[in-house]
């Protein structure tokens, strides 16, 4: 049996769509970040304050001018304790160039204390306190962990990142916005 012509030609230009496809998104995923989108996206983010493990206030509206990583976790959560090692490295090696880190630790059961000792153990080098769910609330809820929310040194949410966070889906866009943030001061 023999194949007609006209199959072979819709078949090329089926195969010539999808290659064209996948140059399109490649291209948009080379240049944009990995982060969801929110109501929130290019908003002021919500103010806050946190009493820290470690006795202090870390206030959002402190840190206009560097690029703020908001994660919401847990103790219990095992992509939340995945993820957390390559915050602390990437906190260690673009801290001094304006990025700052902050968990707010969502806990069905565990006290400051588990929290602290959880903490110590993971080398957590960034402000961790215990939220109650209200700034969970003034970021549109948090209805799984872990989540992370992008604030960019103007204060805007740049976007968020429902789940685990990887370094690829991060480093990217936060390199961008702490280039922008250089060249802007």
């Amino acid at each position: 049996m023999q194949i007609p012509t006209w199959f072979w030609s819709f078949l090329a230009g089926v195969l010539v769509v999808i290659a064209g496809a996948g140059l399109i998104s490649a291209n948009q995923s080379a240049s944009a970040p990995s982060w969801a989108q929110s109501d929130l996206a290019s908003k002021d983010a919500p103010d806050f304050a946190l009493e820290t493990l470690r006795g202090d206030t870390f206030r959002l509206s402190e840190h206009r001018g560097e690029v703020v990583v908001l994660n919401f976790w847990a103790t219990w959560c095992p992509p939340c304790r995945e993820e957390i090692p390559m915050f602390v490295d990437l906190q260690r090696e673009l801290g001094s160039d304006g990025l700052q880190f902050v968990g707010v630790a969502l806990e069905r059961n565990a006290g400051p204390e588990k929290v602290q000792a959880f903490a110590e153990k993971m080398n957590i080098n960034y402000p961790i306190g215990m939220g109650d769910g209200r700034i969970a609330k003034k970021y549109g809820g948090v209805r799984g962990l872990p989540m992370t929310y992008i604030i960019g040194p103007d204060g805007t949410v740049e976007g968020h990142i429902p789940g685990r966070a990887t370094e690829s889906m991060l480093r990217p866009g936060l390199e961008e916005l702490l280039e922008e943030a250089t060249s802007d001061g």
